[in-house]
């Protein structure tokens, strides 16, 4: 249950070399915060080891603002861990997820709040502007989802964002995920809830320069995958399954043709075709080998991750029964 001295909506910014901009940003931010809340609300900025003044800034900041909260890492983690010990620090009714550099618009957050007070649990923040992206970067992009949807049992939605707030619920049942390379826009569609979409412009950054480089965005795509997904693991199985059935078809066809029929079409197959033809067959067996030991790996990585079975949006089952006075 919800204490009642809990704010309204708690605000969760991971930062990280954002001093550029950050003084900027917690003014505009405070100012929609108050009148989407009704001056309760919560900002819980975390920096994720920053070296330059970002935490001295923000300290100052929450000197003077008691509805702020810093929560500084040892070091640098990575923007998907610091997103995460913001919302666990999190106390709010709902929790919002918001970049800290100025690309997500502070000024749709009274529409998120709307769409959680009509009823839904999760309101993401969904991009439907693609031409100020560079055409390398929106390819790359459509080909991630693409893979994404057809190798996963989830559906990500193409410009879906980290831009969110999930509601209290939804907060709790993910605090129990306890994923080290987690991606948590894709923990948080993993956990279900009604969901509601905000449509967002592309913002250019308030300030600075972006973190998160190619090889970042590299490692967090690998990451999705193998996080949220065992398929790559049974690749390799399928591929052995079709070379030895072509190997197996080949070999039959120029057995009879070559050995019972004597070559009537003249193939003229020498000793070191047959020989590759042998070698490609046994290829395709030791890849079916290698795709039942990943059937039994997959099980492993599915049990390490110690995932909940099942997540509750809610219980009717306490009122059977219950007829106590109120």
């Amino acid at each position: 249950m919800v204490k009642s001295q809990s704010p309204l909506i708690s605000i969760a910014v991971p930062l990280y070399n954002e001093s550029a901009g950050i003084v900027s940003f917690h003014n505009e931010l405070t100012k929609v915060a108050i009148t989407a809340t009704g001056n309760s609300y919560e900002i819980i900025y975390c920096d994720d080891g920053s070296n330059d003044n970002t935490v001295e800034l923000v300290q100052e900041i929450a000197e003077k603002n008691r509805h702020v909260r810093l929560v500084a890492l040892s070091r640098n983690f990575g923007k998907e861990s610091a997103l995460s010990a913001a919302i666990h620090a999190a106390t709010g009714q709902a929790v919002i997820m918001l970049d800290g550099d100025g690309q997500h618009p502070i000024a749709l957050i009274p529409a998120f709040v709307k769409a959680w007070q009509a009823g839904a649990k999760v309101v993401i923040g969904l991009r439907t502007e693609k031409d100020s992206e560079a055409f390398t970067k929106r390819l790359v992009s459509k080909m991630f989802y693409a893979l994404f949807n057809r190798f996963t049992d989830q559906h990500l939605i193409p410009g879906t964002t980290d831009y969110r707030l999930i509601d209290r619920a939804v907060q709790q049942a993910f605090l129990h995920l306890p994923e080290t390379d987690r991606i948590t826009r894709g923990l948080i569609d993993w956990l279900g809830f009604t969901r509601a979409y905000i449509p967002i412009p592309r913002l250019a950054r308030a300030a600075g320069t972006p973190s998160y480089s190619w090889r970042k965005l590299a490692l967090l795509a690998t990451n999705s995958f193998v996080s949220l997904t065992v398929a790559p693991l049974y690749l390799f199985g399928i591929l052995g399954l079709i070379i030895t059935v072509i190997a197996f078809i080949l070999g039959i066809a120029v057995f009879i043709e070559q050995i019972i029929l004597h070559d009537p079409l003249r193939w003229a197959f020498t000793g070191t075709a047959m020989l590759g033809i042998l070698t490609l067959f046994l290829v395709g067996i030791i890849l079916i080998s290698q795709g039942i030991i990943s059937l039994y790996l997959s099980r492993t990585h599915s049990q390490t991750k110690q995932r909940p079975l099942y997540i509750i949006n809610y219980d009717m089952s306490a009122r059977i029964g219950d007829t106590s006075d109120d």
